[in-house]
């Protein structure tokens, strides 16, 4: 795995590599609290036929924090997704993998940018919330007087915070974990700490309502592939009347007719982890068509 930094909008992200730069491009984009870099044991399966690149997104990892107290803006990753590929694949249609948070952003990108990706494999990424209009003040007003807190907890040792990993998905393995855990976390006084910025704690001022999220997906032209975990927690973020399997089956309907939906075995939502080999696979098999 190679590194480099590069400035996108102004906010200097970090950015991991796999592979040689004459074979074809592969994005990934990482969920909440997660890292380019735990992508590492889904790439190395597929160096041998991708330059894989996966960026950590602002604010997240390594890249640089933002200085405005507000926090954070969803349109904002967008906007540097934009810059990445333009960076790097300015003349190419692009293949992206996408996970959770980082699905549901390269599936709003594959929207308003149709002809900009050929491929695209969205893992839990269409799981968002259906907000009501009547939430609205109250999502307002915990945003306005949200505090920011002291930071994310502090951990003795690097094998500590390694060790909570696996407590929080016991799917993990303490050897995989170990291995992210340097690009997860930053040293601080008295130990290690979260890298990300705490700032992503505070509650968004905005709805995500399904009826304006629709649009997107069927502006979608690229090819493409939908992946869920057997053991899925998506039941936790998505409100429904209907059962989890209704929901999504109403969901999946609005992105390209026949794009289909494979769900993983053995592993809930942090798949790429959980199952990395296996995830592999069934990417290789997706983008090289």
């Amino acid at each position: 795995m190679q590194t480099k930094k590069i400035t996108l909008n102004g906010i200097k992200h970090q950015v991991y590599f796999w592979g040689k730069e004459n074979k074809p491009k592969l994005f990934f984009l990482h969920g909440w609290l997660d890292t380019g870099a735990s992508f590492q044991f889904v790439c190395d399966e597929l160096q041998k036929d991708f330059f894989c690149i996966a960026p950590d997104l602002r604010g997240y990892g390594k890249s640089a924090h933002t200085s405005n107290p507000l926090g954070y803006f969803f349109y904002e990753y967008i906007a540097d997704i934009a810059c990445l590929f333009d960076y790097f694949s300015s003349q190419k249609p692009v293949r992206l993998v996408g996970h959770s948070l980082g699905g549901h952003l390269a599936s709003m990108y594959a929207g308003t940018y149709p002809h900009r990706l050929s491929h695209l494999a969205n893992l839990e990424g269409f799981g968002v919330t259906d907000h009501s209009e009547s939430e609205a003040p109250l999502k307002l007003r915990q945003w306005l007087e949200s505090k920011t807190g002291k930071g994310f907890h502090i951990y003795p040792s690097r094998e500590a915070f390694a060790l909570r990993l696996v407590a929080n998905n016991p799917r993990l393995t303490l050897d995989r974990a170990k291995k992210i855990t340097p690009f997860l976390c930053k040293k601080m006084k008295g130990g290690y700490q979260m890298a990300a910025d705490f700032k992503h704690r505070m509650p968004n001022p905005h709805l995500f309502q399904m009826n304006q999220i629709i649009p997107f997906w069927e502006a979608i032209s690229a090819k493409c592939l939908l992946l869920m975990g057997e053991s899925t927690e998506m039941r936790a973020w998505i409100k429904t009347h209907h059962s989890l399997k209704e929901e999504i089956t109403r969901r999946l309907k609005h992105f390209p007719k026949g794009s289909p939906l494979v769900t993983l075995k053995g592993c809930g939502h942090m798949m790429h982890l959980e199952k990395p080999k296996e995830l592999a696979q069934i990417i290789l098999d997706f983008v090289k068509d």
